[in-house]
């Protein structure tokens, strides 16, 4: 990955990589950039910065109209996944129990006033609660007829019988099925409890979703980012998916901010990262078809479209507390945040969402997909200062490698990155 500098004129960032090919201006402010060819000149960047300063300011879409829920509907699980952080990052004595009526009470006092809302269930399994998801789904549909719902959940894949599938099919769920790659190297990484392989009956319910016109994607866990590429060929290939999400590992050892584990990974993973984007825009210049990995999606419409890509807390440079994005616990209670859902600490907490100041003052924050300091393990298990900000700055110097590759390859051939991004 090449060096690059970064500079800072009120708010208008100046990025630049070492090979002086060309320069991005960025304000800051909104998300706004432009890039020229060439080294940045001082008269230049005087210049730009007056520019953007005078040019009007995009108006973000009103924020009080949507809101995203994500409701953990149970802390159970039917799988024995090897790098599962659930049990370490929930610190639960025992196992609660699910109260969908509490749930449903909750949710209507949240959603008051939305005129659209996304509600997502999560687990543990969430299918363990088909019954519960089914009751919270007419519940919302039956009362709320002014409110445009759209629902997902994220499984493991293992459970599906007609029951649950009709209730896919009547609610619309998207369903999101966790396949970690074939089934020598799914099935060592997510076994049922008694230690056998789940890949068998994963790929059979994903087909029989497909054949019944459930919407549903296909993510898998890179625990090594030299499998990236792998795993983009097995599922573009041997699944035949043209949507699928490769999702970087969530540490879950306290003791990842005193290793080197982490930062390894995360300098291998933009290089990789950036190895697939080649592929993606290889293939579609050359045949026409748009593979869409939706983590780098995700990165480019941020880059792209700043304003568009605020509705939600991975999503936007401020923290998702912004009364746009809640979490539910399976026993009805609220927390700001789904990261937060067990966190009693109230100043921790309050940390969280000022962010110390470290996203604020970032100089490529309003382009950038942010993160969020309690998805950090040892934000949980440490003093925040002492443990947060070593792995927010590795963190941070990652999507910084990324976000300068993805303009190198705009500077290369941004009708190719704009034609792969925009149309479709």
């Amino acid at each position: 990955m090449p060096a690059y500098s970064i500079e800072q004129e009120g708010d208008v960032t100046f990025l630049q990589p070492s090979s002086g090919k060309f320069f991005v201006a960025l304000d800051n402010h909104c998300g706004r950039w432009q890039m020229f060819d060439g080294n940045a000149s001082e008269e230049q960047k005087t210049e730009i910065a007056a520019r953007l300063k005078k040019s009007p300011t995009p108006v973000p879409p009103e924020s009080d109209e949507f809101m995203e829920v994500v409701i953990f509907i149970t802390d159970r699980c039917n799988l024995g996944c090897v790098y599962c952080k659930y049990a370490d990052l929930t610190q639960l004595s025992e196992v609660r129990g699910t109260d969908g009526e509490q749930i449903c009470l909750t949710l209507e006092e949240l959603i008051r006033w939305r005129k659209q809302v996304r509600i997502t269930f999560q687990g543990g399994e969430p299918l363990l609660m088909h019954r519960e998801i089914d009751q919270i789904c007419a519940f919302l549909t039956g009362n709320f007829p002014e409110i445009e719902f759209s629902f997902a959940l994220q499984s493991n894949g293992t459970l599906l019988h007609d029951a649950i599938l009709e209730m896919l099919k009547q609610y619309e769920i998207t369903v999101g099925i966790t396949i970690d790659g074939p089934a020598s190297r799914h099935d060592r990484a997510r076994p049922f409890k008694n230690g056998k392989g789940s890949f068998a009956t994963i790929t059979s319910n994903l087909e029989r979703l497909q054949k019944s016109n459930v919407r549903c994607g296909v993510l898998s866990v890179i625990r090594n980012p030299d499998e990236l590429m792998a795993l983009f060929r097995f599922n573009r290939e041997e699944l035949g998916l043209n949507s699928f999400y490769l999702k970087p590992l969530e540490f879950a050892d306290s003791g990842a901010e005193s290793s080197e584990e982490f930062s390894a990974y995360y300098a291998k993973l933009a290089d990789r990262q950036l190895e697939l984007m080649r592929e993606l825009l290889r293939i579609h210049t050359t045949s026409g078809e748009r593979i869409h990995e939706q983590m780098l999606k995700t990165v480019l419409g941020k880059m792209f479209t700043p304003s568009l890509y605020n509705d939600g807390c991975i999503r936007t440079p401020s923290c998702g507390s912004n009364e746009r994005y809640k979490s539910i616990n399976c026993d009805g209670s609220v927390q700001w945040c789904a990261h937060l859902k067990n966190q009693q600490d109230e100043a921790v907490k309050q940390r969280s969402k000022d962010r110390y100041g470290f996203c604020a003052d970032c100089p490529v924050s309003s382009i950038c997909l942010s993160f969020c300091p309690a998805v950090i393990p040892g934000y949980r298990h440490g003093a925040p200062e002492t443990c947060y900000l070593p792995l927010a700055k590795r963190f941070c110097a990652y999507r910084r490698e990324l976000m300068v590759g993805l303009f190198e390859l705009m500077h290369e051939n941004m009708q190719a990155v704009t034609g792969y991004f925009t149309n479709g």
